[in-house]
């Protein structure tokens, strides 16, 4: 596999990853990782790096004393992980359902203040700008999923 060298002076090298999982590590520690094993700690860690994200949007609410994460990118996890991952961390949960609404509501509320503000300025009504046939299909569904539950 190769020559394992054992580091003589700092095994940070000026290397910010490093330098951070040095720092709370006695020197005499440091000094006995060898290059081998500091690579495959760093591939570990990669994922974990800030900036690995299309989108990382971190921020803290002070007041309720949370912190809220959004975080997109590509994904890289095998199945078998997110299999297990969907075991522990389920989508359904009091707390995601509480977050969905809110959303849901910021949301509606500055679309509906367009849609009344466009009606007002216009002068026509949006209920009435969709066709009568859609407004009566979308009752006729709700009323049958109604009746099912």
């Amino acid at each position: 596999m190769g020559v394992l060298h054992k580091f003589r002076g700092n095994p940070a090298s000026k290397d910010p990853f490093l330098e951070d999982f040095f720092r709370d590590m006695s020197p005499a520690l440091a000094r006995s990782f060898t290059d081998e094993q500091l690579r495959v700690i760093k591939m570990q860690f990669a994922a974990r790096e800030r900036g690995a994200h299309s989108v990382d949007l971190r921020f803290s609410v002070p007041l309720l004393r949370r912190y809220v994460v959004l975080l997109i990118g590509r994904e890289r996890r095998t199945l078998r992980r997110r299999k297990k991952d969907r075991k522990n961390y389920p989508l359904a949960t009091v707390g995601n359902l509480a977050v969905a609404i809110v959303v849901l509501v910021l949301i509606a509320i500055p679309i509906s203040m367009g849609v009344l503000g466009f009606s007002l300025t216009t002068g026509v009504d949006p209920v009435e700008a969709v066709s009568p046939g859609l407004i009566e299909s979308i009752r006729e569904q709700l009323v049958l999923l109604i009746k099912a539950i």
